[in-house]
């Protein structure tokens, strides 16, 4: 686990409510204006010569050539001479040319192309693209790599101080629940900088001070937690809708520039087993209780999210590789998370004022309003994402409902797929809220890719000014302009849903795992029951009266249509909802650490029940029936259950000797005749077949059955 030892913050970073308010703003014109000075700086011939690896005497014979014609400090002969940054390029290309040219054949390649050495060759436009591609494609998913390894340990954080809290390990009050420390920051230096896999707690601190201060060409991530509640806020069932604000800044430098964010943090260390180079140094908001070593150790750590760690660390290391050569000498900085809500709307506000005064021109009475669904799926409503110059006082009522054909000219442009106008809207009872806005004319643009899909969400645009006409170019302009902004929202729609899609991925990352040992019919979940009931048979000892006379019941219980009431209703990467609900039926009845129930074909659980005769295993599977059916299924996330599920099962029940005698030819044998008991049990539990009764009727089966 982690030692977290918090420094003291540094007395020499200007902090937030710093006095120095106007050395603050001196500082930021300064390094604006540093940036201009490379190309004014001068350097003596001592310092040209250390740069450009060429004597001096070498140095002054290329002058001689009239390879460079460097200033003198007072302009007459024999005076001091003084390098500009066109001349070291000239004296660098020199000293490289003269691995093959004679001096003078150099001197005089470079006087041939001076324009191209002083400034390079002119790199063509789809060089320049190409470059650009990669270094914004690299750096984006770098940020989105970066992003995924935070969320990773972040929920092994949680799960381990779970674990511990649940222990006894660690005392309530030492960390509540609502208090467990968060990633605030990652350092990925691409290199080994520990020379054994198990650092001190001092030297991982060392260490990532020391990476904080001089990050030079190392990865450093900054993630901003931000609360979900605004008490301010007019829409807050957007932000329950649209996920958590959370957000990664990615920064890569080759400046020595330190890293404030990361300042008197705790920090960890996580380093892959597979390769010392790939360590990621983890800042946290506060150190974890009762942890008293320098790493997250793979020895406590989930196996499944330590082969994601690893796998992510040298997908990082590949993707950096090539990131640093098409970086060149720039500084970047990549936010991975979208813009959190308070920002995107600022941000649209100032794009809406925009467009307010293309459509309406110099008109202080028009409004435009950006609405956004509670949902991409199944939405109930629209509500105001951002506005400007609409009313303050409707901001928290207005609400479209979209049921039917839609309310309102926004309601109607989002079902429909379709721009709605209105020309006389002081009279026109399709405004939903005409009375309060005093509208004369409106126009509603739904945003999406295309007329035929759903929208990210609706451009609504009125104004209160009597006699304001509204165009048909002016309405063409705004479907231009809702074309772009339909781009912006689609992305920040993306930005959230990913972001919702993250946390299940990670937090319910031992549900996914089982899950996906399920998919195949003899899956990794199915094998290790196999095994179990192979392992039951090497046990029998023949000799013994009383096992030979117990029995042994196989039980397979199927969700019925599973497919159609949950896979194909479910947005999840992962339906695991259905899985787990019968899961905890099963451990309501068996004990909850009861373990021999193992999952295949996604929908179809084999029980392995030892010591179970007829009646005993039939009651204990309808039981287990009776649980599934009695509650609902539980979706996180959800203000409303999923509807009730039922499965059906069947049992076989065998006698220690008979069990026994399966096997006498051999475990292959043994286990292939299991394998057609199971098959025949989840054939009789998912096709119900129908009885006859005295009467003539039939019906079907009941919902649990013995297999003779």
């Amino acid at each position: 686990m982690v030692e977290s030892v918090i420094e003291a913050p540094d007395p020499n970073v200007l902090t937030p409510d710093s006095t120095c308010t106007e050395l603050r703003t001196i500082i930021g014109l300064v390094e604006i204006e540093s940036e201009r000075w490379a190309s004014e700086l001068l350097v003596t011939i001592s310092r040209a010569s250390s740069i450009s690896q060429l004597k001096e005497s070498q140095i002054r014979y290329y002058e001689e050539l009239g390879a460079l014609v460097p200033v003198t400090s007072t302009g007459r002969t024999g005076a001091s001479r003084l390098y500009s940054l066109g001349d070291l390029r000239r004296l660098r290309t020199l000293a490289l040319l003269s691995k093959s040219y004679k001096p003078a054949e150099a001197a005089e390649l470079v006087r041939r192309y001076a324009e191209q050495v002083d400034h390079s060759d002119p790199v063509a436009v789809d060089t320049l693209l190409a470059q650009e591609r990669s270094a914004v494609a690299d750096g984006f998913f770098l940020a989105r790599i970066i992003s995924q390894i935070i969320a990773a340990i972040q929920a092994e954080i949680e799960r381990q101080v779970t674990l511990a809290r649940e222990a006894g390990d660690i005392e309530p009050e030492a960390c509540p629940a609502q208090a467990i420390p968060h990633v605030v920051g990652l350092i990925y230096p691409g290199l080994a900088v520990f020379d054994t896999p198990t650092p001190t707690a001092t030297q991982v601190t060392a260490e990532a001070e020391r990476l904080r201060r001089a990050p030079t060409e190392a990865l450093v991530a900054l993630h901003q937690i931000t609360p979900c509640d605004d008490p301010a806020d007019w829409a807050p069932e957007i932000i329950g809708a649209t996920g958590s604000d959370d957000q990664t800044l990615l920064i890569y430098s080759r400046t020595p520039r330190p890293v404030v964010g990361l300042a008197g943090r705790s920090f960890a260390a996580y380093i892959s087993a597979d390769d010392l180079a790939q360590t990621v140094l983890i800042a946290l908001d506060a150190p974890l209780p009762g942890c008293h070593a320098a790493l997250l150790a793979q020895d406590a750590i989930e196996p499944g999210r330590v082969m994601l760690l690893d796998r992510l660390l040298s997908l990082v290391s590949a993707i950096f590789a090539d990131f640093r050569t098409v970086a060149h000498g720039h500084s970047y900085r990549y936010r991975s998370d979208g813009f959190p809500l308070a920002l995107t709307r600022a941000s649209y506000a100032n794009v809406l004022a925009l467009v307010r005064r293309v459509i309406f021109p110099n008109d202080e009475t028009s409004m435009a309003v950006l609405l956004v669904p509670d949902g991409l799926d199944q939405p109930d409503t629209l509500a105001i994402l951002a506005q400007h110059g609409y009313r303050d006082d409707l901001l928290a009522r207005a609400k479209i409902a979209l049921h039917g054909e839609g309310q309102g000219l926004s309601g109607r442009a989002y079902i429909l797929r379709e721009p709605f106008v209105s020309l006389h809207a002081a009279s026109d009872d399709r405004i939903r809220y005409g009375h309060e806005e005093d509208c004369q004319v409106a126009l509603a643009v739904p945003l999406a890719a295309t007329w035929g899909i759903s929208p990210f969400g609706v451009l609504y645009l009125a104004s209160r000014r009597p006699g304001q006409q509204l165009e048909s170019a002016a309405i063409y302009c705004a479907l231009v302009l809702g074309d772009v902004l339909s781009e912006l929202l689609g992305r920040w729609w993306l930005t959230r849903l990913r972001k919702q899609q993250d946390t299940r991925l990670h937090q319910q990352m031992p549900a996914m795992l089982t899950w996906l040992d399920s998919l195949d019919a003899r899956g990794p979940d199915y094998e290790r029951g196999m095994a179990a009931i192979l392992r039951l048979w090497a046990q029998i000892d023949v000799g013994e009266v009383s096992p030979l006379g117990a029995s042994l019941a196989l039980a397979v219980i199927d969700i019925n249509h599973y497919r159609q009431t949950i896979q194909a209703r479910s947005t999840d990467p992962f339906p695991v909802y259905a899985q787990l609900h019968v899961r905890a039926a099963i451990q309501r009845v068996l004990g909850v650490h009861f373990g021999q129930c193992y999952w295949f074909r996604n929908d179809h659980v084999l029980l392995v029940l030892e010591h179970y005769d007829d009646d005993r295993a039939l009651t204990t599977v309808e039981r287990i029936a009776d649980q599934v059916a009695d509650s609902p299924v539980q979706i996180p996330g959800l203000p409303e259950p999923a509807e009730l599920i039922t499965v059906r099962g069947a049992v076989k029940v065998l006698s220690y000797r008979s069990f026994h005698d399966l096997g006498r030819d051999g475990l292959p044998a043994l286990r292939q005749r299991i394998d057609v008991v199971i098959n025949l049990l989840r054939e009789r539990a998912g096709r119900p077949t129908m009885k006859q009764t005295h009467k003539g009727d039939t019906k079907p089966e009941p919902a649990v059955f013995l297999v003779a």
